[in-house]
Parts: structure tokens; sequence; C-alpha cells
């Protein structure tokens, strides 16, 4: 009976917003890095010959419209619309890049599909001030709903966290290297997949093994309990801390941190409303005086109190308020209701264009678009413009009547009965995301029991993200026993490190996201080919010449080999026995125009074939 309340009372209880404004913020920081990465690397990746044929997808103009969309997603301006392009965007690029796939993709995918129906702008957003603004006017200052049902809280976590866990659970289950302990202590010992030498953790067998297993009872109980408030912060404590573990350990930060982001949903939003006012200011820095019979003041006013998110600028009326301030006192009521007045905590008065600059400076945060519209020039335009808006006022009072801004009245309520009583859009919302969340978990557990069609398992992993989670298992890193280092041979025969692997065998700079994934497990891979290596190898040679201006016509590279180990239990210092293994020198190749020659001597060749075998 607990259990079922507990669970109702999370489609029934509303909380406030800002939490959930937080992760928009957020999550589209994490969206924006993760494409700008693919836009770095978007000739490797998108085209279909690259730099030379350009693939079906021109990237580069996709990358600006949907960092276009992540802008408006974060400063919550038509939200629903630029959350449902973002939505588009993903569909198309994450389902486009199949060589360079990872899981974070379908994370992404799952939260982006959610995305157009939560409630994410009602707080610290453009629309939510827009709102305001329209429905505000002499004498009441309108306030709209900042309160969102719960569990609009937990359906990003479940989509992007919980699915994941509870169908990659499934996978490790009936994997020996997950069932043996290994699961965490063999990924971070494998040269290709460390991105930092954690050695010192490495060397501890008893706490290897423990993380090993307590990585499955984590992820076996999580999407069970994340729904009960008092598993919550245990969950996110846990959970954060083994993705900062991600973060440090492996080259993929953007599904490190975009986990964070996720894990931060289950803060109570008494979190984050104890946050929002720890930050308010307990001093305001500057006083604002408007006309209290102006609309149009009136809703400016509406404006800086949005934008004063740190409470440091205090807004008071002419009307029975100037007087008891010492700076602005002797100067007659008129004189205020022509120009706006400003007061700095030392008693500075700021008088029209001016005023609004100190109010910048005084927001905090806005403080460099106050020194910008300051600069001369830019402070002209500032004035002719401010003198344009007031010049209407220099002779007769801003009234309800020659403002020309209408009374709007109030939105409709989401609690206001639509044709049937009881048939709202509270109600319908409620009944919605419990029809989502059941189909989102059958699809899941149907593709678990591979009972699903292949073209309906197409369209939910393309539109909703649900796949299956085959995440660092057994065949990762069977076989993987070999990695291969390539130099550039400048004119001089210098050799300089094209940085897809290191010096000591770990990912390098090309290595990065999903780029780190083509190169560890599709470039150079398990087995060796040579046809498949000289094919996928070389878009990250054409890649490094254009970065470095070289002319890829006659341009040189050496190839050198290290053979690693294999492990099957546990072994002290097993990552710095792999880095301290020799490079063996493999083989040339020679640029013709932008074709590749490759020349690979007898040890290569003979590694060829052993791996043929």
């Amino acid at each position: 009976m607990k259990i079922r309340t507990a669970i109702a009372g999370i489609f029934n209880t509303k909380v406030d917003a800002v939490g959930l404004s937080v992760f928009r913020m957020l999550y589209s920081v994490m969206l924006m890095g993760e494409i700008t990465g693919l836009y770095r690397f978007r000739h490797i990746i998108f085209d279909r010959d690259p730099f030379v044929n350009a693939g079906e997808i021109d990237f580069g103009f996709i990358y600006l419209f949907w960092m276009i969309s992540l802008l408006a997603l974060f400063f919550g301006f038509k939200t629903r619309l630029a959350a449902l392009i973002n939505f588009i965007f993903g569909v198309i690029i994450f389902g486009s890049a199949l060589k360079f796939e990872y899981h974070i993709y379908y994370s992404y995918l799952g939260v982006n599909f959610l995305l157009p129906f939560l409630p994410l702008s009602r707080v610290f957003s453009i629309d939510s001030l827009i709102e305001k603004v329209r429905y505000t006017y002499i004498g009441r200052h309108f306030k709209p709903d900042r309160t969102v049902l719960e569990v609009n809280y937990l359906l990003p976590v479940f989509a992007g966290i919980g699915l994941v866990y509870f169908d990659s659970i499934f996978l490790k289950l009936d994997n020996n290297l997950w069932t043996s302990g290994m699961g965490v202590w063999l990924p971070t010992s494998i040269p290709p997949v460390a991105w930092h030498d954690m050695t010192f953790l490495l060397n501890q067998e008893w706490l290897m093994y423990f993380l090993g297993y307590f990585v499955l009872a984590f992820e076996t109980v999580f999407i069970f309990l994340f729904w009960f408030r008092k598993w919550r912060i245990p969950l996110m404590l846990i959970g954060i801390f083994f993705h900062i573990g991600i973060f440090v350990c492996y080259p993929i930060p953007y599904f490190a941190l975009t986990y964070v982001v996720l894990y931060l949903l289950l803060l109570p939003p008494s979190f984050w409303l104890w946050i929002s006012k720890s930050v308010k200011s307990q001093k305001q820095v500057y006083t604002f005086y408007y006309d209290a019979e102006c609309p149009l003041c009136n809703k400016v006013v509406v404006v800086i109190r949005h934008l004063d998110v740190f409470n440091r600028v205090k807004c008071l009326t002419v009307q029975g308020n100037y007087q008891n301030d010492p700076a602005v006192k002797h100067l007659d009521e008129e004189t205020l209701f022509i120009n706006i007045h400003g007061v700095t905590e030392s008693g500075k008065v700021r008088v029209g264009f001016w005023a609004y600059v100190e109010l910048f400076k005084a927001i905090g945060y806005t403080f460099p678009l106050g020194l910008l519209i300051s600069l001369p020039g830019i402070s002209a335009i500032g004035k002719k413009v401010y003198a344009y808006i007031a010049g209407e006022r220099l002779t007769v009072r801003c009234t309800s009547e020659n403002c020309s801004i209408p009374v709007i009245s109030e939105p409709v309520s989401e609690t206001t009965d639509i044709l049937v009583s009881g048939w709202n859009r509270l109600a319908i919302t409620q009944k919605f995301w419990k029809w989502l969340i059941a189909l989102f978990f059958i699809f899941q557990c149907l593709l678990i029991a591979r009972v699903v069609p292949s073209v309906i398992s197409d369209i939910t992993t393309k539109y909703l993200g649900l796949t299956r989670h085959t995440v660092f298992l057994d065949f990762h890193f069977e076989g993987y026993n070999h990695e291969i280092k390539v130099m550039y041979v400048s004119q001089d025969g210098k050799e300089i490190l094209v940085p897809v692997i290191n010096e000591d065998g770990t990912p390098g700079d090309y290595s990065m996201g999903p780029t780190w994934r083509n190169i560890s497990f599709d470039v150079i891979s398990q087995v060796l080919k040579p046809a498949k290596f000289e094919t996928r190898i070389k878009p990250y040679l054409l890649y490094f010449l254009d970065e470095h201006g070289i002319n890829a016509d006659g341009a040189k590279f050496r190839y050198y080999i290290k053979e690693l180990d294999t492990p099957k239990l546990w072994e002290k210092d097993f990552l710095h026995k792999q880095m301290e293994k020799p490079w063996v020198p493999a083989g040339e190749s020679t640029f013709e125009k932008k074709t590749a020659v490759f020349t690979w001597n007898a040890h290569m060749q003979q590694v060829f074939e052993n791996e043929a075998r």
C-alpha cells in the first residue's frame, strides 16, 4: 500500500520547477559540447570520402541551426519548438553516424524525445518572462505557475539512466567479464581505453573486485528504487561518484557529464529552492525608481525583477518613496516622471540611459553588457533609443490611456476543464506520462527478450533510444592484443605524432567520444585486417594534414605496432606493463594526391597473417 501511495504521489504532487530549469540549461550545454566534437571531426564522420567527397548530410549547415536551437533551449525561448528541433536533429545525426555511435547517443535520443513534452520553461526562461510581461498591468504584476508534477523530474532519469541500466544488467549477468568481478578493472587497464593512468587504484585488488560487483548490484536495483524519495540521494551520490570516475578514466567526457546532469534531477526540489534563496543578496546595491501609473514602466520592472536573480536591485515607485531617499528627494516629482532615475549604493544618481547602464552593472552577471553599452558609439546609439522611447512622455506623463499597451486576460490554467468535467491539461498530462512510462518499459523488455520485429526495434532505437546496451563486455577485449601508433614524417625526416594513439598507448587527442569508439573498436580492432585498417585510418591522416596545413600529395606516415596482453585475472601493475612495451616498426604509407599507398614490413605482414587465423 505504501509503495502504491508513493508511486501515485509522483504523478499527483506538484513541486517547484527551478531544478527542472537548471537541468534544461545544463543538458543544453552537454549537447552543445557533444555536437561541437562532431563538428570538429565532421569530415571524418560524415563525408562519403573524407576531404574528397561530402556525404549526404552537410553537418556544417545542421550544426549552425542545431546550435541555435540549443541556445534557444538554454535560454528557454520558444522552448517546446527548440526542443522539437533538437529532437529532429538528434534523430538525423545520431542515427547516421553508425560507425561512430557510442552508448550516450541512445540516452540523448530518449531524453530528447521527452523534452518537448516537459514543462522546462516555467523558471529561468525567456518564455516565462514573456508571459509575465504579457499579463502584467498597473497595480498587478502577474506571477505564472512555477510548479510542475514531480514525475517531470524523474522521466529523463528513467529514459536516460534507468532503462539503460535495466537492459545492461541482463547482458552483464550473462558475461564472464562482469560475473568474475573484472568489469571495472579490465577496461581501465587496457591502454587504448584508459584515458589516464589510474594504477594506484587499479593495484588495489579488493577495491577493483568490490567495484565490479557493486556496479552489478547498483544497476540491478536502480530502476526499482529511484522512484522513492528516500533512495534518491544515495542513488544520486553513488551514480555521480561512478560517472566522475568514468570522466577521469575514459575518453568519453560528455557521456560522463551528461549522466551527472541527469543524476542531479534526483535532488529534492527544496534543495534548488534553498540554492536560489542562498544566492540572493541580503542588501540591494542599486535603487531603480519608476512611475507606478505607467503601464510600460511596470512591464520594465517585471523584466528587471526577472533578470535580477541575485536580488541586487530594489525597484521602487516614485510615488511615496523618492522623498525618503536623500539622493533624489531634492528633485521634483515631475522630473522623476519624465526620466528614469537610479541611485547607486554610494548615493550617486544615474538618469535616463545611464540609469539602465548602471542597472546592468548592478545585476551582476550582466555587468559585461553594462560595460559594452557604455562604450563610445554604442552609448550614443543607446541614448538615442532611450530618447525615442521616452520622448512621448516629455510633456505628457504615460498613463493607461496613452501608453497603448492593452490589458490581456490571464492565461488558461492547466486545471481548467476542457468540455468535460475533470478533463484538463493536468489530468491529460498525468495519464500521458503513465502510458509513456509503461510503453517505454514494455518495449525495453521486449528488446531484452528478443521478440520484437526488426522493423519495430529499428523505430524504437532511432526515435526513442531503446536498444541493447552492449557496453564493455567480453567480446570488446577478447583478442585485443595489438595497437598501432602513427607518425607523420616531415620533409626533414622528423617524426611527429598523429594523436590517434599517444606514445604510451593511451587515447590521443583525436580519440574522444565517438572517434575514440571508432578508433579503438573499428580502426584498430580485435582482428587486424590490412584492407580494413588502411581504409579506416585514412580519414584521420587527412584530418592531420588538413589541421596542420600540409599538402597531402607526397605526405609520408610511419606505423609502429605494440603487442598487448589479454588478461584473464587481476594483475598488479598491468597497465604500466602494457604502456612500457616497445613499439615495433610496422610499415609506411605515402599519399599520392588523396590516395594513400601502404607498405608493410615482414613483421607486420606476419601479424596480419596470425590475426587472420
